[in-house]
């Protein structure tokens, strides 16, 4: 039976400041993790049944009147048979706007249920630098745990393992959808509890850190997976991620990411960690000339290391700056020969663009 909120009060009365630590924090939450993933693939898991269940009765009542057609024009059973199917399709229509409806609302309580909950555990007062800190860390765990869980609702019986992909197919397309929004609402949330967290202390690097890779996190959510992860097989992939909505997300929210990451490299201008993340967002951006600035901004901080010369050369070779590259091949060469090599097979990447 699942914990109340005020179940969990009582559990974890003892667990004071002085006994918090964020692998703790991560182990006390984990209950609530498992509950908000279950309840949230029972609500999306029923919004599917709803829509198969009506689809196969649609099929059936369609078949029926096909297969006794000749039998019903004879019988005043036509008109019944005719008025049956539309009245199938009007309540279909009728349930959809209210579900269509219905659903936002549940994924809403279900968020704020699990914020409720999770909060419940924290020792320190609401308002404050590790609260948010916190939350943000339990929202990210939920966020990690949604992660390709749009691939697990059904699962081929054991004497038909051959219809697993299909059924992972089948699974992923369903509810790729739901998963996405449910994530796109988490990152939300993990954006606005850092902009609390940076309000509380304007000039500290670490919440400007956590906004910049929150707006970069949601950025990527909405491009294809195929290419923020090009080493997982995807089955299916909806052909939404190349519409201009999806696009415009993504655009916006890397612009934030930009402006947060340039923050940090004003109060931290040798941090390579900070323009290797500019140089990937203008990358993702296609905006080579912004990269190349980032990545030269590297190459000082960082002279010898053969991956920012690499990447650097591979950057002017595209951009037909051939005299640039090759002082990098040059320099390579010194360092690794393989690697210098490697380079030059992208000599002719300006041309036969």
């Amino acid at each position: 039976m699942p914990m109340t909120t005020a179940d969990t009060t009582t559990t974890y009365q003892h667990y004071t400041k002085e006994s918090f630590s964020s692998s703790r924090f991560t182990d006390l939450i984990e209950p609530h993790v498992t509950l908000a993933l279950q309840q949230f693939k029972s609500i999306t898991r029923n919004y599917a049944l709803f829509h198969i269940s009506f689809f196969f009765l649609g099929c059936l009542e369609l078949l029926a009147f096909v297969l006794f057609f000749s039998f019903l024009t004879k019988t005043t059973i036509l008109a019944f048979s005719l008025a049956g199917i539309f009245l199938t399709g009007f309540s279909y229509f009728l349930l959809l706007f209210y579900f269509q409806a219905k659903k936002p609302e549940q994924l809403l309580a279900l968020k704020h249920t699990f914020l409720e909950q999770t909060q419940a555990i924290l020792p320190f007062q609401k308002k404050t630098q590790q609260f948010h800190q916190c939350t943000i860390r339990a929202l990210e765990c939920l966020i990690d745990r949604l992660h390709a869980q749009e691939y697990t609702y059904y699962a081929a019986f054991q004497s038909f393992q051959t219809l697993g992909p299909l059924m992972k197919k089948f699974s992923v397309w369903c509810h790729w959808k739901d998963v996405h929004q449910m994530k796109e609402l988490l990152f939300q949330l993990v954006i606005k509890e850092a902009i609390e967290l940076i309000k509380m202390a304007p000039t500290d690097l670490e919440p400007h850190a956590a906004l910049a890779t929150a707006y970069w996190a949601l950025a990527n959510h909405y491009l294809d997976p195929r290419k923020t992860d090009p080493e997982t097989e995807h089955l299916f992939v909806s052909l939404e991620y190349d519409s201009a909505e999806m696009n415009e997300k993504f655009k916006k929210n890397a612009s934030r990411a930009i402006e947060e990451f340039k923050i940090l490299a004003e109060y931290a201008p040798k941090d390579p960690w900070v323009h290797a993340q500019l140089a990937a967002i203008y990358h993702a951006l296609n905006q080579p000339e912004e990269e190349i600035q980032q990545m030269q901004i590297i190459r000082t901080l960082q002279p010898k290391e053969k991956e920012v010369l690499f990447r650097l050369g591979v950057l002017y070779f595209s951009q037909g700056k051939h005299a640039e590259a090759l002082c990098l091949y040059e320099e390579l060469q010194q360092i690794h020969a393989n690697k210098a090599l490697e380079l030059l097979s992208y000599y002719d990447a300006y041309a036969l663009d």
